[in-house]
């Protein structure tokens, strides 16, 4: 296996900057969020979980041999037609009393646009090798996430019903295989400057972490 100090570079990075660690989460673990501040967040990361399956084809279509295969088994899933993950988001944010409405006219706070611009720019115009390291930046956080949000849901929140936390349940156990994959192919297959690798990595790590920052500053309703 080839890359291996990079991969231990870019889990540094995301060790560093895990989202787990942000305030938001950190009080989505003790049960201190208020119901508006939940509701913010669904309203808003919505923007980011309808853009993603977006992302992955436009780096499908840029892409050929193992890491295109990757992609499209990825989107495959996103956008299944019995559970597709955008849909699974707005039944979790219905469980909150978050309506489709409530999603659509709410307006992008600017952290939660950037999220979405920034991972749109390095899918399709960064090198591949870069594209990967930012989507393994993300996805390889995400079944620890997805585990530690069901638990404050149940919990804290009342939110207990399969809809409201299928989504949630899909990830816990999909993005497992998700960043394996994305993890084999930057092992094997990842080519260019590994100091630029590295930034495009932190740049999507800090448009993760922006997106949580505005939804946590945002003034209370």
């Amino acid at each position: 296996m080839r890359n291996t100090e990079l991969l231990d570079r870019i889990d540094a990075a995301i060790t560093e900057k895990n989202l787990l660690k942000h305030p938001f989460y950190q009080d989505w673990q003790s049960g201190k969020l208020s119901r508006e501040a939940l509701q913010l967040y669904a309203a808003q990361y919505y923007r980011h979980v309808e853009a993603f399956p977006k992302h992955l084809r436009v780096l499908a279509a840029r892409t050929e041999g193992p890491v295109r295969d990757i992609v499209l088994e990825n989107l495959a899933e996103e956008e299944n037609p019995a559970h597709p993950h955008p849909k699974m988001w707005r039944e979790f944010a219905a469980a909150l009393g978050v309506g489709e409405d409530d999603i659509t006219c709410c307006p992008a706070l600017p952290g939660t646009q950037a999220v979405v611009e920034t991972f749109r720019e390095i899918v399709g115009d960064r090198p591949v090798a870069e594209a990967v390291a930012a989507l393994y930046a993300y996805e390889a956080q995400v079944p620890e996430i997805a585990t530690t949000k069901i638990e404050g849901l149940k919990k804290f929140y009342g939110v207990k019903s399969p809809e409201g936390l299928a989504y949630f349940e899909v990830h816990e156990e999909a993005d497992k295989a998700h960043r394996e994959a994305w993890r084999g192919w930057l092992a094997e297959h990842a080519q260019g400057s590994e100091e630029e690798i590295l930034a495009t990595t932190n740049e999507a790590l800090d448009a993760l972490w922006g997106a949580l920052d505005a939804v946590h500053c945002a003034p209370a309703h």
